[in-house]
């Protein structure tokens, strides 16, 4: 399916009239039946393009929160077809209304309010489910609360893991850009520069200061540069692999003392979090693991999951399947004690609450432990420099000492 947009004569009380619309079919030849169809005559079909930057624009999470609150907004008189159509037309923004065309053609085609938003390509699958599962139980205006909600909190966690690369990422940078500087910059000037007196013992001791500094800075360039690739690399290891929880690199991620802890509180929190709202919005339990298990990629939360969908699968009662490790002793007591899908969104809701103190607790210690290594790192850098910058002045110092004598 492709958009085009059309220009065509319209044959009114004996006059021609040129028109303009949207259309969201296969090709030109479909454009021009379903014109012809209508008694229309085509003028004019051209397919309309959006550039990577405009869909990255246009597609973004403000939009999204946005577009939800407007449909409970509106959804409050009219239903929530009638609500999205209304929508649709009074936008106003060229770059909306040509992402709104497949949506608005699912609508005017006899499709349903989820067909239509899920022909946006707009939101996540978590939020396409809570929607979908609303509308079939004939509660999609309270469910659509859940959805903002999980939109926002989605938002939240994003910002905080990109301030924290961008923290990272500036320290990296600085460390080894000094390091880089010193050891094909300042060094080899100094050397070039030699040392500014006639002394032959004062010159073998510049000599030996520099082959020590350039050795000690060459070290630290080795080090830095090797934990720097090295982590790009198992990042882009695991990442490519997260769909593995027995693959080496979630193995070792499991196993590093705080990273490991502060990962899998926060992913049961964010996964327990999601369960709730899934629950809350009329989802199937089957289903909400399914999503939940595509959305988490953390090794031993992503297990959880996994082998309690086997257990649900298999007949197991849920509070017995969902009562397992990583979940502590007393979130697994929790959790045997539910009768009910409302009671499980509760227990889920509880337990997200305290594993998001938990994993509060392990980010701190996880910043506590960056911020000392990174000062380890720039200390060393530092010293490094600050050695270098004796040796010059020592070198200026002999240089004066020779013109007084």
């Amino acid at each position: 399916m492709k958009l085009f947009h059309a220009k065509y004569a319209q044959m009114r009380h004996g006059y021609v009239s040129i028109q303009e619309d949207d259309f969201y079919l296969p090709d030109q030849h479909a454009v021009r039946r379903h014109l012809r169809s209508n008694g229309f005559f085509p003028v004019d079909i051209r397919e309309q393009r959006q550039s990577l930057l405009e869909w990255a624009d246009v597609r973004s999470r403000g939009w999204q929160i946005q577009l939800l609150r407007a449909l409970r907004f509106q959804g409050a008189t009219a239903s929530a077809g009638t609500a999205l159509l209304n929508i649709i037309e009074g936008e106003s923004d060229p770059k909306r209304r040509l992402a709104f065309l497949p949506t608005r053609t699912v609508l005017k085609g006899g499709g349903s309010f989820s067909e239509a938003l899920k022909a946006l390509r707009l939101f996540d699958a978590a939020t396409m489910a809570i929607i979908t599962a609303g509308e079939r139980a004939g509660d999609l205006k309270g469910v659509i609360q859940h959805a903002i909600e999980h939109t926002e909190e989605k938002g939240k966690q994003t910002k905080v893991i990109i301030t924290a690369l961008s923290w990272l990422s500036f320290d990296i940078v600085n460390i080894v850009g000094t390091i880089w500087g010193a050891q094909f910059g300042f060094i080899p000037y100094l050397k070039n520069q030699g040392a500014k007196t006639s002394d032959a013992a004062a010159v073998e001791k510049f000599d030996h200061a520099i082959a020590v500094a350039s050795r000690i800075n060459m070290a630290l360039l080795v080090l830095v540069t090797t934990i720097v690739i090295g982590g790009m690399v198992f990042v882009a290891l695991y990442w490519f692999n997260r769909q593995q929880p027995d693959h080496y690199t979630s193995k070792i991620l499991m196993k590093m003392p705080i990273m490991s802890s502060y990962l899998r509180n926060s992913s049961i929190k964010e996964s327990c979090k999601l369960m709730q709202r899934l629950l809350n919005g009329k989802v199937p339990l089957a289903d909400a693991l399914d999503i939940i298990i595509e959305s988490v990629n953390e090794p031993s939360c992503r297990l959880y999951w996994t082998e309690c969908k086997g257990r649900v699968m298999a007949g197991a009662e849920p509070s017995r399947a969902l009562a397992r490790w990583p979940l502590t002793k007393g979130e697994q007591d929790q959790v045997r004690t539910i009768q009910s899908v409302s009671q499980l969104a509760e227990v889920y809701a509880a337990i997200a609450e305290e594993r998001g103190l938990m994993a509060k607790t392990d980010q701190r210690r996880l910043a506590i432990s960056g911020v000392i290594l990174m000062m380890v790192l720039a200390g060393a850098t530092i010293l490094t420099m600050v050695y270098l910058l004796v040796i010059q002045n020592q070198s200026f110092l002999d240089s004066l000492t020779e013109l007084r004598s």
